[in-house]
């Protein structure tokens, strides 16, 4: 899909949910943090799930891998035109605990960035969950701003989230 400073993203389906979950479950700190503790099945909810009206031809769920590994070391869940058209949501970008806070996270963003511009993207936008302040000043310094505030619902728990938005220059 696009290259990013030391690896590259590629588009992940079925057959990388074993991959997929397992680095889900190396992750356990930030899903139990930001959502609720990862299921046996969760690659494969995590690979079909989707928001109302949107259809699997409109998510793409990116695999990151760094250069010298087989391993998966990130994921990013990202929608076309949702909310909004021209607008991408992103739903998560994930690192294995192993590769965070060494500026990765800022590379692959970037990386994304760019390639969500050049499918035709205006805008990003994206949740963050109040009990994780670090990930908002992370977005934060990624250029978004927060424009609203609401209620995510779990299975288990129910959050006060952060909305963010960041609008693309052509």
């Amino acid at each position: 899909m696009f290259l990013v400073e030391n690896g590259h993203v590629k588009r992940l389906g079925a057959d990388d949910a074993p991959a997929l979950q397992s680095l889900l479950e190396r992750c356990r700190d930030f899903l139990e943090l930001a959502l609720e503790a990862p299921r046996p099945d969760e690659a494969s909810h995590f690979l079909a799930n989707l928001p109302d009206g949107k259809t699997l031809e409109d998510k793409f769920v990116l695999g990151l891998y760094v250069d010298g590994t087989r391993e998966l070391a990130g994921v990013i869940d990202i929608v076309r035109h949702w909310p909004v058209k021209d607008e991408w949501i992103i739903g998560l970008l994930l690192l294995d605990p192993t590769h965070r806070n060494a500026g990765l996270g800022a590379r692959v963003h970037w990386a994304l960035e760019g390639w969500v511009r050049n499918q035709g993207a205006t805008g990003l936008r994206l949740v963050v969950q109040e009990q994780n302040p670090g990930a908002l000043r992370f977005w934060q310094r990624q250029g978004y701003a927060i424009t609203g505030q609401t209620l995510q619902r779990t299975r288990t728990r129910e959050n006060v989230i952060h909305l963010l938005r960041k609008p693309l220059d052509a």
